[in-house]
């Protein structure tokens, strides 16, 4: 089996340049969201972004960053049928990772 590092590394694996510029977009976003929401627990965020990629980008970019995200894939019933629901956007919830806090209370404590 191919391993990730090299799956990562193929041509359709790739942002395009739509995908890498919404993802600096929702990324600026979000860091305005946090500054001005943030406390103890992390932060919410909703987001009418849609497309998978752009939040996969920014999700590893956020755990780079030092943070635990959870998406959620937010849906409704679909207008002409019932039945089948559409994307209308990802929630987020933001959270320090571990390594944030020990490092945020060991300052703190000194």
């Amino acid at each position: 089996m191919i391993t990730a590092i090299e799956a990562l590394k193929l041509p359709t694996a790739q942002l395009t340049d739509e995908e890498r510029i919404a993802a600096d977009k929702l990324e600026a976003d979000l860091e305005v969201h946090v500054r001005n929401n943030m406390k103890l627990n992390g932060v919410e965020y909703r987001t009418e972004e849609k497309n998978p990629v752009v939040i996969a980008e920014v999700n590893q970019r956020l755990k780079r960053a030092g943070w635990q995200p959870q998406w959620q894939m937010l849906a409704e019933p679909h207008k002409l049928n019932k039945a089948i629901n559409s994307v209308i956007g990802f929630g987020l919830f933001l959270a320090p990772n571990d390594a944030a806090f020990a490092e945020v209370f060991r300052a703190l404590l000194s």
